[in-house]
């Protein structure tokens, strides 16, 4: 066992206000009599809101044999408990509503959870074809259990502090060459974590979700400087309008060492380029949990997957629009069909409250300098009305043709005549 260097001093540091709530009924709105379960967990209770709960106490003993495992023989778990004991009041502080658990119930609750997170996550591995390794252990027997886990690990109602899961790391670690911050790929399908999200202790993310979110958002962050407010509610049409209008649009090429470039879409020489989105079963729920963490984030900070799936929600108006940009290699689709990709941005975009300083105002404000333009206004009337539909542009070639043709026709006509006088 390695050293311990955390300075427990620092647990909880900087968690003046709650970090996690009950979701919002207007996030949950769009929900109804679709995919209701999109906030609760699926086999895993992280944290005191969802503990309890009948379908969840099956990976209870999954919780315990992890915990047993790392205790070995010793059976120190008052070591684990110690490290944190004092910080419990802060850990409490850490949710908006009142936990009724006594102190020692919160504790024995913070030790299992963190530790879970912990073991589980240093024995994820990845070999040839993608497939988890078997450890010897029954959870990774299964790819949908793995699956369920990864997804409820970063549930916004299914969270514990980031501190407390980081010094139980460090108080485990076996390996002195694994940083903390290497723990989390599985999460973040980044493989490099960057030091500035972990460096300062003020703007640390407080939980796993906030990681996630904030790896995914790094690279896009650092592209955006935000330096004007997006005044009035703007919009733009709709992917199948916008190509008729002229625009193009590309899948934009991965940058090497950015494999989290996903939001830095952009717009040139009338073509959109749009990193490829790939969507999935798994793709509603964790951008669900995303936009309730920037929902309830202080102050006026940016909230880029918000404003992200408002820019998909104005492009995506039917399933016409899903096609389009599928074809243009956009978009993957795992769901299935069109439709259902349709039906899961329509109920993300429902609510969503987006950014004071919009991320994508440059690429609608290129997007309206183009569509106003009379010659491509012009362009889309043509494309709506007269290119439609093969049978029109066939009449429009043949009259063209028969018009060229009585043109020459006339003009040989009159030449013969001249020749002939």
């Amino acid at each position: 066992m390695s050293e311990f260097h955390v300075n427990i001093d620092q647990l909880g540091n900087g968690v003046s206000t709650p970090t996690i709530y009950r979701v919002d009924d207007s996030l949950r709105d769009s929900l109804r009599y679709t995919n209701e379960k999109a906030y609760d967990p699926m086999i895993i209770s992280i944290g005191p809101l969802h503990r309890g709960k009948s379908h969840l106490k099956a990976m209870e003993q999954h919780k315990v044999r992890y915990l047993k495992k790392l205790l070995g023989n010793s059976g120190h778990v008052d070591m684990y408990k110690d490290a944190i004991r004092s910080e419990v009041k802060k850990a409490r502080a850490f949710y908006a509503e009142e936990i009724g658990l006594s102190d020692n119930e919160f504790l024995d609750m913070l030790v299992l959870d963190g530790i879970f997170i912990v073991e589980f996550l240093r024995e994820y591995k990845v070999v040839d074809g993608g497939r988890v390794r078997r450890v010897g252990n029954l959870i990774f027997d299964s790819v949908y259990i793995v699956s369920h886990l990864l997804r409820d690990l970063v549930l916004f109602e299914n969270q514990i502090p980031l501190s407390v899961v980081e010094v139980l790391f460090h108080l485990s670690n076996r390996d002195d060459k694994q940083e903390f911050k290497d723990l989390f790929w599985p999460l973040t399908g980044c493989h490099d974590v960057p030091r500035a999200i972990m460096a300062n202790d003020d703007d640390k993310p407080k939980h796993l979700l906030g990681l996630v979110h904030s790896v995914k958002c790094f690279s896009f962050a650092q592209l955006r400087t935000h330096e004007k407010r997006w005044e009035e509610k703007k919009n733009i049409n709709s992917a199948t309008d916008l190509k008729e209008a002229g625009i193009v649009f590309k899948k934009k090429p991965k940058v090497e060492g950015k494999d989290c470039g996903w939001l830095d879409i952009t717009f040139e020489k009338r073509t959109l380029y749009i990193p490829e989105l790939m969507i999935s079963d798994e793709t509603e729920s964790l951008f669900r949990n995303m936009i309730a963490h920037e929902y309830y984030l202080s102050g006026s900070r940016p909230r880029y997957v918000s404003d992200y799936v408002f820019f998909l929600h104005c492009l995506m108006r039917s399933t016409k629009d899903v096609e389009v940009l599928r074809r243009c290699e956009v978009i993957r689709n795992w769901l299935g069909g069109d439709a259902r990709v349709y039906e899961m941005v329509d109920r993300l975009g429902t609510n969503v409250f987006n950014s004071r300083v919009f991320s994508y105002e440059g690429v609608f404000d290129g997007i309206h300098e183009h569509c106003e333009k009379k010659w491509n206004k012009w362009i889309a009337v043509l494309r709506r009305h007269h290119f439609n539909n093969p049978w029109t542009i066939l009449s429009l070639v043949a009259a063209v043709v028969l018009l060229t043709a009585t043109i020459v026709q006339t003009v040989f006509t009159v030449t013969s005549y001249y020749k002939e006088s």
